[in-house]
């Protein structure tokens, strides 16, 4: 595609991910990140590749970190770990094969004889051939071995078919996990098969209607959407996605033409779920059935996405229907057009979760004070975890008018509320601290209804001598010794870069001295017993190992010496702990953070050159 230049360091030209005459695709050069205003295609570099060349997110990353002259991380390794690292993206490959030649085998099964019944079932269902193809719709034969047999002639050995759930073992041996089911493959983003949802076809079995895989190397049932892969484009260009609860609601959403709808695999939603739409939809609507159970799941849904602070709206169906009943019909009395037009009514209904769950809390409220008053206390529990600031404060608002109460009675129910909350999430990160008692050193939250008390801490331990790193006594050295340096741009970088903490209030201490006075420079006595009693001696000893320092010629020379090391010994720890979790992200296929990881090093690499 052709770019041309828009103003400084902004490119345009025709989108390459719709049919458009006039340009509406834009490149921001210093963000680094593309974005159509036509069809709302957005992204980086690497999502721009992966679609346009239809890429993995590995090969991208491969062809990129080689372009920028950047070493993965299994380049860092030793040879056996390289060799460990190869044989596993190698059984990766493998298991996606197996699991595309199951696919396969039930697309196949589907057209014959024995699919017959399976074929009229989708038919019932009122699904087109275009749709079951798009979601690689098959059937699992009623045989225990059928799937055996046809993998067997693939020369694919069992163990690995075992692995990804495909086949089970009893006393008897090895029987088809699957069977006499339509099977409804999971795709990744992809369009590769990672896993399977089934539906049994006769209502009167005592089985269970839906079996999903077990969880296997490729799928995890928590962190996977059912029809995600058919749905990126959609939700790309609305910035909506749509959750449903069922896979045929999905598929029957995307035969008349709603294809943003997304299914959670069978079980309630996960805060996985959740995060993963999180980055990809600007909001997502999550319909419910209108009945009790739907009011339920919301209220089950809404802490999720406030925890991951994702725009979560709730939209309501009418009670006993569903969105696959509510499409089918429609489209049968007046087309798919029209069938559209309503559930899309529907979708645009829909209220913010935190604004539908207040109104229900003060529907649902007791008149009787006791019964204001634990409405209040329910309702604060959720604004409290509200991250907005400003959000919070208007859904307080919202809450003491439809209560009719005091909105100072909300703020501070509210408050005390909040300061549980990160009591809470203190404790959690911090097990071996105890939690505080009192409010006061809230600071983000201003005014006069504080929860006072006093908190409880720890008993005093002294503790032992520990080490320190010799660069940062050095440097410390160096400024104590040569106080005309302490007001340099160079000295003022020194803090930052200390990693210890104790070292690190010692050059605050030591440059605010040391501007204030630079002939005369600090008081070393008293500096030196305001600062951290376990490190004195050390620091005390390199000072007067550092006595050379007071006639040394170009100490500034010897200064930017020390700060590059310590700006390379941080780098160094950054890559290395990059690496490491670059290594992790891809083992595990989560390409979103090893994107950003990616990017992360190919920084890191153009600053260590510079440094160098």
């Amino acid at each position: 595609m052709e770019l041309k230049r828009a103003g400084t360091g902004s490119w345009m030209g025709l989108c390459p991910f719709h049919a458009e005459k006039s340009p509406s695709f834009h490149v921001n050069e210093q963000r680094q990140y593309f974005y159509c205003f036509g069809c709302g295609a957005k992204g980086d570099v690497f999502s721009f590749l992966q679609q346009v060349e239809q890429q993995s997110f590995v090969e991208v990353l491969r062809s990129l970190a080689q372009q920028a002259g950047v070493e993965l991380p299994e380049e860092r390794l030793s040879p056996a770990e390289r060799k460990a690292m190869a044989d596993a993206e190698t059984e990766r490959s493998r298991m996606l094969r197996v699991m595309d030649l199951a696919v396969v085998f039930f697309e196949r099964q589907l057209t014959t004889s024995e699919g017959a019944n399976a074929r009229a079932y989708l038919e019932s269902r009122g699904l087109s051939a275009e749709t079951a193809t798009k979601f690689r719709v098959g059937f699992a034969p009623s045989r225990f071995d059928s799937l055996i047999q046809y993998l067997n002639d693939e020369h694919i050995p069992m163990a690995v078919a075992e692995r990804l759930g495909l086949v089970g073992r009893n006393d008897r041996g090895n029987y088809d996990f699957f069977r006499d089911r339509v099977m409804l493959p999971v795709l990744d983003r992809q369009k590769r098969p990672v896993g399977f949802s089934s539906r049994l076809m006769d209502p009167e079995a005592k089985e269970r209607k839906y079996v999903n895989s077990p969880d296997t190397p490729l799928f995890h049932k928590k962190e996977q959407l059912y029809g995600l892969h058919a749905a990126l484009d959609g939700i790309r260009k609305t910035e909506t996605a749509v959750l449903v609860e069922g896979n045929f609601d999905v598929m029957s959403l995307y035969d008349v033409g709603i294809t943003n709808a997304v299914a959670p695999m069978g079980t309630a939603l996960t805060s996985e779920q959740i995060q993963l739409l999180g980055k990809i939809a600007r909001k997502v609507v999550v319909i419910f059935d209108g009945d009790a159970a739907g009011e339920r799941a919301a209220r089950r849904a809404l802490p999720l996405f406030l925890d991951a602070d994702v725009d979560g709206r709730v939209a309501r169906m009418p009670g006993g229907v569903d969105p696959d009943d509510f499409v089918r019909r429609l489209s049968k009395e007046q087309g798919p057009e029209k069938a559209r037009e309503g559930f899309q009514r529907v979708i645009d209904t829909s209220r913010p979760m935190v604004e539908q769950f207040i109104d229900t809390v003060v529907l649902e409220a007791d008149p009787t004070v006791p019964g204001r008053v634990a409405a209040l206390e329910q309702a604060a529990d959720v604004l409290a975890q509200v991250r907005n600031s400003t959000a919070r404060e208007l859904y307080a608002g919202r809450l003491a008018a439809s209560l009719g109460v005091d909105g100072g009675q909300v703020v501070r129910a509210v408050r005390a509320s909040l300061n549980q909350l990160r009591r809470r999430v203190g404790n959690e990160l911090r097990p071996d601290v105890p939690a505080p008692t009192s409010s006061k050193s809230d600071t983000s939250e201003k005014g006069s209804d504080q929860i006072e008390g006093k908190p409880d801490g720890p008993p005093a331990v002294r503790t032992p001598p520990r080490f320190v790193s010799p660069l940062e006594l050095e440097v410390l050295a160096l400024l104590i010794n040569r106080p005309d340096l302490a007001a340099t741009a160079p000295a003022s970088r020194v803090p930052a870069l200390f990693v210890d903490m104790a070292m690190r209030q010692y050059a605050v201490s030591l440059l605010a001295a040391g501007t204030t006075a630079p002939q005369r420079g600090v008081d070393v006595p008293s500096w030196l017993d305001a600062g951290a009693e376990d490190i004195r001696n050390q620091v005390a000893k390199a000072i007067t190992a550092g006595a050379r320092y007071r006639t040394l010629e170009r100490a500034d020379f010897a200064l930017t010496e020390m700060i590059a090391k310590l700006e390379l010994v941080h780098l160094e720890s950054e890559v290395a702990m990059v690496a490491l979790q670059l290594k992790e992200a891809l083992t595990q296929g989560d390409e979103a953070t090893a994107k950003s990881l990616a990017i992360r090093q190919i920084e890191l690499a153009r600053q260590k050159h510079t440094l160098h």
